[in-house]
């Protein structure tokens, strides 16, 4: 600055000097700082600005003034304007902080101007508090926020379909963020591809339709693992895999949040922005708030969807029991009047026949409304305690005379069950229903495997829709290896006269009286099936009060927990099933690695050699098999370890996939306890069956029978 003009120079011939009252009047703080970065003229706002008292800014280093984390790099920086010589503000898009002499930081807008002084280059910095329009700004912000909170709430509660809910999700997050894009990246079921169904922002459009082949990319997948928001400041500084298009489409820093529950992760929030930090944690708060807001909006979707079904079954049942009933009232008139007739008419022998038949007919029809009132749940049932192994042993050669010859049946069933509380007759014809339909599924013949077990069922497994309380129960497995049945007809298969059978072949009332009967006895049904492997039916019988009031003691060690701090591999390809057993295992204590494919698995192993425990599904996706997993990762590792796990019943899997009875395994659904227990007992050598009992204690408690039926 030229001394003429020098603000602190005296005014001559009694006249002020007008640059000197702009200096010291000027509504910003005002620096002059020589080419050795020090201070030499400042006005009194600057004092002020910066806590300081008069004069005492005066030869103090600018780096004084600069906040620590800042101080490395401002040097360079001053130097290079000094050399550059442009008037311009700093830090243009970001928010700058100065020091003030009292130690408190604050936020300023700083503008330079390079000048010549008599010592050489000098540099006047301008400076100004943002506070106050920072804080408004940021009121501001949080007030849009707010809006759009609301706004996605008020959708949630509204919408019947997720669908509509995430649409807005994204369009309603991209502003308040400031977001070049905000992607909702929909997760195909049961694998870890992702797809943008939705995008919002100005560089939204090209992502749309987006495909995240492999969801490991978003983050290595660790967010997906822990259902917990991220946060990543600059994808250029760290060693991430992050998907490919949105490298390419420029961004620097992004932030992703999980959508659904940690068993069910439904899709993934990912807002991006092409500068890097753009985002902070505030901004993280809000994209979690927006997807918890769309998890719970899912949430209620999937119930709604799971008790219309429920309520469909009851709209179905209460018609059919009405219809039966009335029809039943006229069925006792017609057979009647038959045996009024029948008694009167002894000469005609056509008149004889002609009453035998319509006899004949009537009878089915009161067999045909039986099933119309189980489904109803207003058959007359006796409930008595009934042992499950004695009925199906009594059972089994009726399944033999029924079935015919291709049939391999097998019936099992441990020797100490508590007992069950049903009615026995209504029981096996349930159980006959559920072994034709096995049968008709199997036309070249197979494996038909009846399995009884007991199971303790929580208030965590336990869905409204289910109409089921928590408690003890006698679970009875029916399993095939015949057809399967596909995603449609399982959303029908309980529905009355729903059949997949040709005409004549079935009246569609079996199953629908499996459901009855379970649901009048206090229990639940499920199924589950995959088309070209086979079907489980897993009917639950409550246990009888006097059995429930003192549980054995192999029970009792059933239900405490087993810990331990191996490394176990878990392969499964359903990915909410393997976040499940992730969780629990990570839990009880282990080390846990997942994968779900057999070269995924070979990848982990060898990558772990510590890996202690192989835990798999039977059954994966495509021709995999565990049986093929754990024979290859054997090969790698001989003394490896390992624990099968399916839906299936275990006696129907050995003619399926050529496992030995001796094979540690345990059934889907499985409890937390019953997981560590087996896991624990397979560690140590010891066979598992369901997560129930030790090989050795098992053999003293089953009661095997096999059948082969012949002719």
């Amino acid at each position: 600055m030229k001394r003429n003009a020098a603000p602190n120079s005296q005014a001559t011939a009694g006249r002020i000097d007008p640059y000197k009252v702009l200096f010291d009047f000027a509504p910003d703080g005002i620096l002059v700082v020589d080419a050795a970065g020090r201070i030499r003229l400042n006005n009194a706002e600057a004092e002020r600005l910066l806590d300081a008292a008069p004069g005492e800014l005066h030869g103090l280093p600018v780096d004084r003034l600069v906040p620590m984390g800042s101080r490395r790099v401002h040097g360079p920086l001053r130097a290079q304007f000094l050399v550059e010589k442009q008037r311009r503000p700093m830090g243009i898009g970001r928010t700058l902080r100065a020091v003030k002499l009292s130690g408190r930081e604050f936020p300023v807008e700083i503008s330079l101007a390079p000048t010549e002084g008599d010592d050489g280059a000098e540099v006047i910095v301008t400076l100004r508090d943002v506070s106050d329009r920072l804080l408004a700004r940021q009121k501001e912000r949080e007030l849009e926020r707010a809006r759009a909170l609301t706004r996605i709430s008020q959708l949630a509660l509204r919408e019947r379909h997720f669908d509509r809910v995430g649409e807005q999700a994204t369009q309603l997050a991209a502003a308040p963020l400031g977001a070049d894009a905000v992607l909702l990246l929909r997760r195909a079921h049961g694998s870890d591809s992702a797809t943008c169904t939705n995008a919002a922002g100005p560089m939204a459009a090209p992502l749309v339709g987006l495909v995240v082949s492999d969801t490991e990319h978003l983050l290595c997948g660790s967010i997906l693992r822990s259902g917990a928001p991220a946060l990543i400041g600059d994808v250029e500084a760290g060693n991430l895999k992050i998907c490919p298009a949105l490298i390419a489409a420029g961004m620097r820093s992004l932030m992703l949040a999980v959508i659904g529950n940690p068993e069910h992760q439904h899709s993934i929030l990912v807002a991006a922005s092409r500068v890097p930090h753009h985002f902070a944690t505030d901004d993280i708060a809000f994209l979690e708030a927006i997807a918890n807001i769309a998890s719970n909006a899912l949430q209620r979707a999937e119930v709604e969807d799971k008790l219309l079904i429920s309520q469909r079954l009851e709209s179905l049942g209460q018609l059919t029991g009405g219809v039966a009933h009335d029809f039943n009232n006229l069925l006792t008139v017609i057979s009647g009047n038959l045996q009024i007739l029948e008694d009167t008419v002894t000469v005609d022998p056509f008149a004889q026949r002609a009453i035998a038949s319509a006899q004949r007919a009537t009878k089915r029809g009161a067999e045909l409304t039986g099933k119309l009132l189980a489904f109803s749940r207003r058959q007359t049932l006796m409930p008595a305690p009934i042992q499950i192994p004695e009925l199906l042993a009594a059972f089994r050669d009726l399944l033999a005379r029924t079935l015919g010859p291709n049939v391999e049946i097998i019936v099992s069933a441990e020797r100490d069950l508590p007992l069950a509380m049903a009615d026995s007759g209504q029981l096996e014809t349930a159980l006959l229903n559920l072994a034709v339909n096995a049968r008709d599924a199997m036309p070249s013949g197979g494996k038909l495997s009846i399995e009884a077990s007991a199971i303790t069922i929580d208030a965590a497994s336990v869905s409204a829709a289910d109409d089921l309380r928590p408690g003890d129960y006698i679970r009875l497995s029916v399993s095939d290896t015949g057809s399967g049945m596909s995603r449609e007809t399982l959303a029908r298969a309980f529905e009355p006269f729903f059949t997949t059978k040709a005409v004549g072949k079935g009246s569609g009332l079996g199953l629908s009286m499996v459901y009855g009967f379970a649901k009048q006895s206090a229990g639940h049904v499920t199924v589950y099936s995959e088309v070209g492997i086979g079907t489980t039916f897993n009917v639950f019988l409550p246990v009888a009060p006097a059995a429930t009031a003192a549980p054995s003691a192999a029970r009792r060690r059933t239900a405490t927990a087993s810990t331990g701090d191996e490394a176990v591999l878990v392969v499964e390809d359903d990915v909410d099933v393997r976040a499940v057993a992730q969780r629990y295992l990570t839990a009880l204590g282990y080390r846990v690695f997942v994968a779900n494919n057999r070269r995924t698995a070979s990848a982990r192993l060898r990558a772990h050699p510590d890996i202690a425990l192989l835990f798999t599904d039977v059954v994966l996706e495509g021709d995999e098999t565990g049986p093929r997993v754990a024979a290859s990762l054997q090969r790698i590792k001989p003394s490896l370890h390992v624990l099968y796990a399916s839906g299936y019943a275990r006696s129907a899997l050995p003619l399926q996939w050529g496992l030995d009875e001796h094979i540690a395994f345990l059934r889907k659904p499985y409890s937390r306890e019953q997981l560590g227990q087996a896991v624990r007992q397979a560690l140590d050598g010891e066979a598992t069956t369901d997560g129930a009992a030790p090989k050795s204690a098992l053999a003293r408690r089953r009661s095997v029978q096999r059948v082969r039926v012949s002719e």
